[in-house]
C-alpha cells in the first residue's frame, strides 16, 4: 500500500507567475461551479452508491456533507475515522495509504463520472473499496465546502498513481485536507496567505476540453 515510508520534509518553491497562475484557475474553477448550481449540501441522512460501495452523507456544519460508511455496508472492513493520512506510530494510514498506487486512476475516473470497468474493481480488497467509496463522498464534501474544489482534489488524487509519490505528499497537494486546512483556504482566497505547496497541484490539473469536467 502506498506511502507508509517516511518522506522527508517536502518544500516547494513557485514562481509569482506559477502562483498567480494557480490562483486564476482556483478561481475559475470556482466561478465555474457556482454558475452551474455547485454541489449540493446534505439536507438529511442519504446513502449514495459508488462503483466501489455505498457511503453515507448527513448534514455537517456549514451545510457541506458529512461521510461516513459502516461494517453493514462493508463486513469485515475495519473502521475509519476519514482522515486522509495520520501517522501512527511511525507508519502512515488512513484513506490514501489504503490504496495502491494504480489504484488512483479509476478512483479518479469515478469522481469524473466516467464508467469504470470490471478490472478496475476487481484487484481491491474490501477495505480499499471502503476507502475508495469514503474518498469518493469526501471528494463531493469538499466541494460543497470549497466551490470548484473537485477539480483540485483530483488532481491531488491522481498524483498518487504515481509510486514515488508518498501518501503525506497528499497533504502538500491538498493542504485542505490537513486539520485546520478550510482555515488555509479562506485565508487563500482572502488575500491574508499566498498559496504555495499546492500550485503545482492545481497547474497540473486537467485542462482545455476537460476545464468543464
Amino acid at each position: 500500500m502506498a506511502g507508509n515510508a517516511a518522506t522527508a520534509a517536502y518544500v516547494q518553491r513557485v514562481t509569482d507567475e506559477e502562483r498567480e497562475k494557480a490562483d486564476a484557475r482556483r478561481k475559475r474553477w470556482a466561478e465555474r461551479d457556482i454558475k452551474r448550481g455547485g454541489a449540493q449540501q446534505a439536507e438529511s441522512f442519504t446513502t449514495r452508491e459508488t462503483p466501489f460501495g455505498p457511503y453515507n452523507e448527513r448534514p455537517g456544519r456549514g451545510g457541506a456533507p458529512y461521510i461516513t460508511t459502516n461494517k453493514t455496508q462493508y463486513p469485515g472492513t475495519e473502521p475509519t475515522d476519514g482522515r486522509y493520512v495520520r501517522e501512527e506510530e511511525g507508519q502512515f494510514n488512513g484513506l490514501i495509504p489504503a490504496l495502491d498506487a494504480e489504484q488512483f486512476i479509476p478512483l479518479v475516473k469515478a469522481l469524473k463520472g466516467q464508467q469504470l470497468s470490471k478490472e478496475d474493481i476487481d484487484g481491491l480488497s474490501d477495505d480499499q473499496c471502503r476507502a475508495a467509496a469514503m474518498l469518493m463522498g469526501i471528494a463531493n464534501a469538499e466541494a460543497v465546502r470549497e466551490p470548484g474544489a473537485i477539480k483540485h482534489i483530483r488532481s491531488a488524487l491522481r498524483r498518487q498513481a504515481d509510486p514515488s509519490h508518498e501518501a503525506p505528499q497528499f497533504l502538500n497537494d491538498y493542504p485542505q485536507g490537513r486539520v485546520g486546512g478550510a482555515g488555509h483556504e479562506a485565508r487563500i482566497r482572502s488575500g491574508r496567505r499566498r498559496a504555495t505547496p499546492e500550485v503545482e497541484t492545481i497547474n497540473d490539473a486537467s485542462s482545455s476540453s476537460d476545464e468543464g469536467t
